[in-house]
């Protein structure tokens, strides 16, 4: 392998191996015909394949967000995940998927928290390290991201992350390293942000100090889309590639310049340009380099898998005298399913995540299912007003007036002022809709185009109705001819929608009648920012790509709808009030703004439960939020975070005990924000953040202020009652070359009548002063064990080597596990439960940079 790609070096001009350091599109390498180098393609990403196209694209599995999947504490499971999404990323004709994201949660309001597994880094290392080879069992190649500290979301392409290099090392890089030694992935992607004065992607002590000599790696590093910030520093630091494409960064300009200057490294070029090659070859492209139409696989199997990931990383917080389950057996006479996300598709969170599924489904017709067949009657109302920003208008009040079906038409035209006739027409359902590098063939890549938005308005009732426009680019709507609403599309006026990029919105009212026709128009003209030297410095990275509009709608409601909510339910057995968050409120682009379930969901459950005996509270959201004023009120409490398409049917599964709830809490849940260790310094101050919690994150902060928090990492309740008992130890003497066998007898000592697992967890405590600042404890093995009925056991065995032991000692530049130290190790299934079992001795050092080597 490494011969053909050196013969096929040789053969290369130097400006052919530049080609290869960008992105030749959004999506794909360049190629090389002369050569028959071929073309590659990428996908995001970590919730599935979604393919080349925002919103509107050819549908995909939308699997569980990753924090649900941390909330399984399953390797197991997280291979198979990795698998089936490998093989959905073949529908795409891609050979890369842009996943796992594996950043820390190092505080609750982290906007992109819910793609990541964890606050731990082990526990991050573990589960990602078994994705990466659950996909590149397939062929595909993996792409652990983003390299390194991007842990908000504020001011994500600028912020400078100040961290000492011990936390660095011990809690942001470790679940990197972890899945480098234990996965190999092809890929990785750096980050926007700086760390500790220089961007990740020009950085040469990350990149070529750390990853590549240190860690000795050699898979491909890619810029995130608009991420490379330098010409020559990038590729001096060994930043291979360069996306998206066209570059911007490694023009050919732009290169012919640093060349004849001499600056740019060609030992490196020669050096990226070979792993690029490498890539092509680990993922079959010299044999076989489709580029098909995008399909959509929907199969069995798949759906299957879905919901088992989903129904495993439920978390039962609270279940009080007998509330959970509700058994479609019990004559229950009447249920309640109340709340903004009862009947809404709630999926995941925003940004280059979210998935256009094959299908949907949600709490209220889920657990309707189940009750099939029995008398039980399902009542049902919204409760609340959640949304951030005016609802996009539905579906089941626009028809697009060309085809004539529920959504819009988009008329597309050369230049800019919407003249001569459309060059083609499309449809699109979500009237927020984001162009990003995929104009239709027609208008190819030129820079100056425009659309008309072109749809009727039906409302289903009279009354001052709320409408909106935002726009990136300058835009117009009008109503029946009449302008009513219009956006510049200045630079200086944007906000936090369209990732950022795009402006305010401009809310209006306007009288309208039911069932009337409302012809309805929005103008829009690309921006072509790029085109003008003076917002160089002011434009954020892809900017140019972005255009977009989006069209706000809400009927005419005076209605008190908390309290029309717990009218309802005082007439019920039983409300199953289900709230949280959605993708305007945890996206990419912007952190989350509070850490309350916002509108008025807190008032929704304070009145629900003052009427009624038998309430349980489903949250969907991917961070904790704020319960203290609400919990005490309610009887039961499911975590359910986001759950792709299957969020309705695994809710359901656990909501009438059809399946047991064996989700743990993958993060620590807060009683309150000032409670967090990085509270002083989140989202930090003119583009700086301290880290001056240092190794102190998550649990280990809980752990050394003894504050208790809400609910511990690794908290769940389960219908049945389980019983852990400490056995064996393999051995207690840890030597460079030991792994260590914990044996743990696990009891299922009844309550529920199916099968249920559960999760341990084993800590590492010092015993002692140490040389050398540790926590109190850390997780240093976990495992789940398999399914037991009642009265049954199984003993379960937890494997661990040195690496949890290890400190990096910054005199000697290695990770150290100092000689004549003892650790107990704990066994418990939470943070606060963990008991001391054995202690282990270190009689001898053990030291590595990367692996431990006899």
């Amino acid at each position: 392998m490494a011969e053909n790609i050196q013969n096929l070096l040789a053969r290369m001009t130097l400006q052919e191996k530049l080609l290869l350091l960008a992105g030749e599109s959004t999506w794909r390498t360049a190629q090389i015909p002369r050569l028959g180098v071929p073309k590659l393609k990428v996908s995001d990403g970590p919730s599935g394949a979604r393919g080349e196209i925002f919103g509107e694209s050819v549908p995909a599995t939308f699997f569980p967000s990753g924090v649900s999947l941390g909330a399984t504490w399953d390797v197991e499971l997280m291979y198979e995940v990795g698998q089936a999404i490998a093989e959905q990323t073949k529908t795409k004709s891609a050979s890369v998927i842009l996943a796992p994201t594996m950043c820390i949660h190092r505080h609750p309001l982290g906007g992109r928290n819910f793609e990541s597994f964890s606050e731990d880094p082990f526990l991050t290392g573990k589960l990602a390290s078994a994705h990466v080879k659950g996909v590149q069992s397939k062929g595909i190649g993996a792409t652990p991201k983003h390299f390194v500290a991007n842990d908000q979301e504020t001011d994500r392409f600028k912020y400078n992350a100040v961290i000492a290099e011990r936390a660095l090392r011990e809690i942001y890089l470790l679940p990197f390293q972890m899945v480098v030694r234990d996965a190999d992935p092809w890929c990785m992607m750096s980050s926007y942000n700086m760390v500790n004065g220089k961007h990740c992607d020009s950085s040469r002590e990350l990149l070529e100090g750390i990853v590549r000599n240190e860690w000795g790696w050699q898979g491909v590093v890619m810029s995130d889309w608009g991420g490379t910030n330098t010409t020559v520093e990038a590729i001096n630091a060994g930043l291979d590639l360069e996306f998206p494409g066209p570059p911007l960064r490694r023009s050919k300009q732009l290169l012919e310049s640093a060349l004849a200057e001499s600056r740019i490294d060609l030992d490196q070029v020669e050096k990226s340009a070979g792993r690029v090659l490498r890539l092509l070859q680990r993922t079959g492209r010299f044999e076989h380099a489709p580029d098909e139409p995008e399909y959509c696989q929907n199969d069995d199997q798949t759906r299957e898998l879905v919901l088992r990931a989903a129904t495993g990383g439920i978390v039962m917080l609270k279940n009080d005298v007998g509330a959970l389950p509700l058994r479609p057996s019990e004559r229950i006479s009447r249920i309640a399913v109340l709340g903004p996300n009862a009947k809404r598709v709630v999926a995941g969170g925003g940004g280059s995540s979210y998935i256009n599924a094959p299908y949907w489904t949600n709490v209220y017709d889920s657990l309707k299912e189940a009750f099939k067949g029995t008398e039980t009657e399902f009542v049902f109302a919204t409760g609340a007003k959640v949304h951030r920003h005016l609802p996009t208008a539905p579906l089941h009040v626009l028809t697009d007036p060309v085809s004539a079906i529920p959504g819009a038409a988009v008329e597309w035209h050369l230049g800019h002022d919407l003249s001569g006739q459309p060059v083609t027409t499309t449809h699109i359902d979500d009237l927020y809709y984001i162009c990003f590098g995929t104009t239709p063939p027609e208008i190819g890549v030129e820079t100056g185009y425009s659309f008309r938005v072109r749809t009727i308005l039906r409302p289903l009732s009279s009354g001052l109705h709320q409408l909106s426009l935002a726009s990136i680019g300058p835009s117009t709507m009008s109503i029946d001819g009449k302008v009513v609403s219009s956006q510049s599309g200045s630079i200086h006026e944007r906000a936090e929608l369209f990732f950022q990029y795009g402006s305010t919105e401009d809310k209006f009212s306007l009288n309208l009648v039911q069932g009337q026709d409302y012809e309805v128009q929005i103008d829009y003209h690309s921006h072509d920012r790029q085109l003008h030297p003076e917002y160089e410095a002011l434009m954020l990275p892809m900017e140019d790509k972005f255009q977009g509009i989006r069209f706000g709608y809400e009927e005419q409601d005076a209605e008190d709808l908390p309290s029309t909510a717990a009218a309802v339910a005082a007439e019920c057995d039983a409300a199953v009030v289900v709230v949280g968050r959605d993708k305007e409120w945890e996206t990419e682009g912007q952190d989350i703004p509070t850490f309350e379930l916002p509108g008025q969901q807190v008032r929704l459950i304070q009145e629900v439960s003052n009427v009624c005996k038998r309430v349980i509270v489903v949250i969907q959201a991917g961070t904790p939020v704020e319960m203290t004023k609400w919990i005490d009120g309610v009887q039961g409490v499911l975590y359910t975070w986001y759950q792709g398409q299957e969020l309705g049917n695994a809710a359901a599964a656990i909501l009438t005990g059809s399946q047991d709830a064996t989700g743990r809490l993958p993060v620590t849940f807060p009683k309150r924000l000032p409670d967090c260790p990085a509270y002083p310094s989140f989202s930090g101050e003119q583009k700086t953040i301290q880290y001056s919690e240092g190794i102190f994150v998550g649990y280990r902060w809980w752990d050394m202020t003894e504050t208790a928090p809400l609910f511990p990492i690794g908290y769940g309740m389960s219908y049945t009652k389980f019983a852990l008992t400490p056995m064996d130890i393999s051995t207690t003497t840890l030597r460079r070359d030991t792994r260590l066998t914990l044996t743990v007898r696990v009891d299922n000592l009844g309550g529920f009548t199916g099968p249920g697992r559960q999760t341990i967890i084993a800590w590492l405590a010092p015993k002692g002063i140490t040389r050398l600042q540790r926590p109190k404890k850390q997780v240093c093995a976990f495992e789940k064990s398999d399914s037991l009925v009642l009265g049954e056991s199984i003993e379960v065995k937890l494997e661990m080597d040195a690496y949890p032991f290890g400190v990096f000692d910054l005199e000697k530049g290695l990770w150290v596990v100092d000689a004549n130290t003892e650790f107990d190790i704990l066994v418990g299934t939470t943070a606060v439960d963990a008991t001391p079992c054995w202690t282990v001795e270190v009689p001898k050092e053990i030291s590595w940079i990367h692996k431990i080597s006899a």
